[in-house]
């Protein structure tokens, strides 16, 4: 779907609700579902252990049910991807968004990937797939070996997600991924996009979709806070791993995934 900006109910649908914070509880999934749908957003993207949950605030509604599978940085074994496919496809997930484990090709075994790639999307049967890249993961060769294999696979989404490095995402970011395409792909970026000029400054480089935890402040063109410092932070507790939003100027915690 291209970007036409006609105001805010235009750039909604284009907006996927990121709900990937580990600890949120099941009420603060619902709430934010029905705001999804209040906003008229393309999706939201959860865990596949709150797809049902999702699914069955969202199933009167045109928002899509997206699942994240091998987040956040696509280690998890393949045949581990493909259950986590199954079992949120079960559930009632429209779409999944696979990250893809860099490891296979850093060890020189790209048909491990390929697998990886062809099993899920297997597993999704009819449902889209996107390829999502870890920033700062992939090298360029490895991203430009990735993407051949994406195109192979059949499948037809790549996803760019922000990650392990401490600058934010910019669509300079996403240019660089997009020369290296073909043609017929479509986009998506993730990241802790904040404000509208942000998004549409994405959209306008060609993105389809914008993964924000913040779609609500999008849509308002709220451009008073700086959230240029805003980087992605990962750490681990008895739960496995937080990601988080945090200023890197003062240390607070803007949002949590």
């Amino acid at each position: 779907m291209a970007f036409e900006d006609q105001g805010s109910s235009s750039l909604a649908v284009h907006l996927d609700y990121t709900l990937l914070k580990p600890d949120a509880p099941l009420e603060e999934i619902k709430l934010r579902c029905q705001h999804a749908a209040q906003l008229g957003l393309h999706g939201v993207s959860v865990h596949s252990s709150r797809v049902a949950a999702a699914n069955l605030i969202l199933e009167d509604s045109e928002v899509k049910v997206g699942c994240v599978v091998g987040f956040p940085f696509g280690a998890p074994d393949s045949d581990v991807k493909r259950f986590e496919t199954e079992v949120a496809i079960d559930l009632g997930a429209d779409e999944i968004s696979l990250v893809l484990n860099p490891i296979h090709l850093k060890d020189g075994q790209p048909k491990r990937l390929f697998r990886e790639l062809r099993d899920v999307v297997e597993a999704a049967e009819t449902r889209p797939v996107k390829a999502v890249f870890c920033q700062g993961l992939f090298s360029e060769q490895e991203a430009q070996q990735a993407i051949e294999l994406v195109r192979e696979s059949g499948v037809g989404v790549i996803e760019l997600l922000g990650g392990v490095r401490p600058e934010p995402l910019s669509p300079e970011d996403f240019m660089k991924l997009k020369a290296s395409c073909p043609e017929g792909f479509q986009f998506k970026v993730t990241g802790p996009i904040m404000r509208q000029s942000e998004a549409l400054g994405f959209l306008k480089a060609g993105v389809n979709w914008i993964g924000t935890p913040e779609p609500g402040r999008v849509l308002e063109d709220d451009e008073i806070e700086d959230y240029t410092h805003v980087i992605p932070v990962y750490t681990f507790d008895t739960t496995g791993p937080v990601s988080q939003w945090r200023d890197v100027q003062t240390g607070i915690v803007i949002q949590d995934w």
